[in-house]
């Protein structure tokens, strides 16, 4: 099981439950799980709960742990250091998570420290379930896998380049970008990045897409929102060695099956040097997966993780960031405005205008002129 879909049911289980419970060993791995003595398993009540179906084994998630801290925080009064059930009070409804770990100083092998532990989750469990006024919900994990050996480097993903005289475009699995115009700018000098870019990294949840597209210089990630009816461009960060540095909010999007496309340039302001990357114009489309809901709150959906109905690998109908006002039609009515403007004060100024009779009496005798016609 990769990562999203792990992070997929941890979010559904922070939404769909009162109580989440996190088990904690400092070490454990799959024949941790598998092991047996003359006795069996030594996770007794985890077994019968999984012939019951009311556990479930999620393998081969890579830092479950790790998974579990970004979703649920640890502080003081939510951690529990646990070797027995003896005197332990923990429950306090201001709390919406808990981490127990174990404390092992007992001479015991380490399938009797496992049935051990097995009995104190159950006890925790049901104790828990008897004071909270909701779903309870535990997940039983380890800190560390002893039988892993040095983490593999992840690659970065194959890109799928277009190439383009009026810029580059690059393809990850879930999403389509094409840029133009790309440069890093600062108070000294300017550097215009004509090289196509590569997906370094992409992490997708349910509802959720974050794709890094890395420079030779710094990486721009793109954080996507998924809708019903679209998606949503929510922000652009900019890293440098792996660090935000800064980030710019969006709030952008466009239906499913259609692409965001914008002129104006999008500036990414580098809050540690000043310096900016900015991008002149940039055409972004999300796909959709197929039998993906977006609006199901349901815990662990049947997620379907194929593309949806984009056979084609390009974009579709474009969505424009300023479709009734763009630089060009706000100068034209700028300068249209002065004109109009100058034009009224003219006319104005003209209608205000005062004949020159100062010289003329009004009570004086009028003048007349006779003619005299000859013959």
């Amino acid at each position: 099981m990769s990562n999203e879909f792990f992070l997929d049911i941890l979010q559904d289980s922070l939404r769909s439950s009162k109580v989440v419970v996190i088990f904690v060993e400092e070490m454990l791995c799959s024949e941790d799980i598998s092991s047996r003595d003359i006795k069996g398993t030594p996770y007794l009540n985890l077994h019968e709960g999984l012939l019951t179906e009311r556990v479930r084994y999620f393998p081969a998630v890579r830092n479950p742990y790790k998974s579990l801290k970004q979703i649920f925080a640890n502080h003081n009064t939510n951690v529990f250091h646990v070797s027995n059930m003896d005197k332990l009070k923990m429950y306090d409804s201001r709390n919406s998570h808990y981490y127990i770990y174990f404390e092992d100083t007992l001479n015991e092998t380490r399938i009797e420290t496992l049935r051990r532990h097995d009995l104190i989750i159950k006890e925790i469990y049901h104790a828990v379930r008897n004071y909270a006024t909701g779903p309870v919900l535990g997940f039983y994990t380890g800190k560390n896998n002893p039988m892993l050996g040095k983490e593999t480097k992840v690659l970065p993903l194959k890109r799928n380049i277009i190439s383009s005289d009026t810029g580059v475009s690059v393809e990850s699995n879930d999403a389509l970008f094409h840029f133009v115009g790309v440069y890093s700018s600062s108070a000294k000098r300017q550097s215009r990045f004509s090289q196509a870019p590569v997906v370094a990294d992409e992490r997708l949840t349910r509802r959720h897409l974050s794709t890094k597209v890395a420079y030779t210089d710094f990486e721009l990630e793109f954080n996507f929102s998924f809708k019903k009816d679209g998606w949503i461009i929510d922000d652009v960060a900019l890293l440098e060695g792996g660090e935000e540095v800064g980030r710019t909010r969006m709030c952008a999007g466009a239906p499913w099956e259609h692409s965001y496309v914008c002129g104006e340039p999008l500036v990414i302001i580098n809050l540690r040097d000043g310096s900016a990357v900015t991008i002149s114009f940039y055409q972004i489309q999300a796909f959709r997966r197929s039998g993906r809901s977006y609006d199901d709150d349901t815990i662990f959906p049947e997620w379907d993780f194929r593309r949806g109905n984009n056979n084609s690998k390009g974009f579709g109908p474009g969505v424009n960031c300023g479709p009734y006002f763009t630089s060009t039609i706000i100068a034209s009515l700028f300068v249209t405005s002065v004109c109009f403007g100058i034009m009224v004060v003219g006319v104005t100024a003209l209608m205000n205008c005062v004949t020159n009779d100062r010289y003329d009496d009004p009570q004086g005798k009028p003048l007349s002129i006779g003619a005299e016609v000859a013959g």
